[in-house]
């Protein structure tokens, strides 16, 4: 499967791709890098919403200008030979539309990523955050002889800001250091919608034959705690279905700097990489979405013990992921590279719930979207 082909099975567009030689297959995939790289010009200029605010086809220059129009005045200003190169790389990308040679226009993913602002702030954190840790992925192997898998500090990231002398960055996670530099608010936003949604929490759960009112009905003062919940779209969206639960039965632990009020649920500080013992005990639900392929098995295992010793026999931990397929073999490469992490199989979970004290109750994967994935207590 090409890149293009799983980018488009990711977005759900996915349609047979003609044939074409082998060779040509393998350049157009290796040579992939260099055009990501222009991903961020686009995004930075705002070239996509020109796009699709203008809503008709456009030269570089129209774009160039219409673009220039939005900046401050003393910013610096895209050319138009680089706005001319920059949209015909994206259209190489698919994710604009070359009408003619200097002619491009919007497609459906450009409008996706004006319509879904948070795809846009995703482009850039994998583009940038991950095209630098993939590069220096072979001189880490290299240097370390080959020593693998990665501790979650001490990747190809890391490695790249110590071959650069940034020593004090060397040493800090890839999430410390976007915070160091600035970014942290972006990768934020990029949370809170990421690339696609694909319903309301309830109604995946409900999609995928998970019953959650049946889970939120069983004992415990607290109804759901999202463990690295950021901005609380999970809770809110529980919320939204079941009224009833209150401020006070809703809680999302973060310690995340950039996040200090969450109208509507219960903001909790919880740093699991540093607390001993989960400070919630007998939750009705703990749900982590999209956290445990951030971490190394090692590390995964100590947060579901965490977890495990603060459930009541009642209580489920609801795990929301992408499925280890074909689909998301890019996703994968991006955990490891950047944060030692993973996307995992269904023999992958059973055998870090064995470790941690729980089974497997529930688990549904699907080729595109969120899978899911219940544990409770083994014994």
């Amino acid at each position: 499967m090409t890149l293009l082909e799983r980018l488009a099975n990711f977005l759900g567009l996915s349609k047979p791709a003609p044939a074409a030689p082998p060779g040509a297959v393998l350049a157009a995939t290796v040579t992939t890098p260099a055009s990501l790289g222009f991903v961020p010009v686009a995004v930075h200029f705002k070239l996509f919403d020109v796009l699709v605010k203008h809503g008709k086809p456009a030269t570089a220059e129209e774009v160039a200008n219409a673009a220039n129009g939005l900046i401050q005045e003393k910013e610096p200003k895209i050319s138009t030979l680089l706005a001319a190169d920059t949209l015909y790389i994206m259209a190489g990308l698919g994710l604009v539309e070359r009408v003619e040679e200097n002619s491009f226009n919007a497609n459906a993913i450009t409008r996706h990523m004006v319509a879904m602002p948070s795809a846009q702030h995703g482009a850039v954190h994998f583009t940038t955050e991950g095209m630098m840790a993939g590069a220096f992925l072979m001189k880490k192997l290299q240097d370390t002889n080959f020593a693998y898998p990665f501790n979650e500090a001490d990747g190809p990231m890391q490695y790249a800001y110590e071959l650069m002398g940034e020593k004090e960055l060397a040493l800090q996670h890839t999430y410390s250091i976007m915070e160091a530099q600035g970014r942290m608010d972006s990768f934020n936003q990029f949370m809170v919608g990421k690339f696609l949604k694909f319903g309301t929490f309830p109604e995946r759960a409900t999609s995928l034959g998970y019953d959650l009112r049946e889970a939120l009905s069983q004992p415990g003062t607290v109804a759901m705690v999202d463990i690295g919940g950021g901005r609380g779209e999970l809770l809110l969206e529980v919320q939204s279905v079941f009224p009833h639960l209150g401020c006070e039965n809703l809680v999302v632990q973060e310690f995340n700097a950039e996040i200090d009020d969450i109208p509507g649920v219960h903001l909790m500080e919880w740093n699991y990489k540093t607390s001993a013992e989960q400070p919630i005990q007998g939750a009705r639900i703990y749900s982590l979405q999209h956290i445990l392929h951030n971490l190394p098995d090692l590390d995964a295992v100590a947060l579901l013990q965490k977890i495990s010793r603060a459930m009541a026999p009642t209580s489920r931990l609801l795990i929301i992921e992408y499925a280890k397929n074909m689909t998301y073999t890019s996703l994968h490469a991006s955990m490891i590279v950047l944060y030692g992490g993973r996307e995992r199989s269904a023999s992958e979970w059973r055998q870090l719930a064995g470790v941690s004290g729980l089974r497997v109750t529930f688990e549904r994967y699907v080729r595109a979207g969120e899978s899911l994935v219940e544990m409770r207590r083994a014994d």
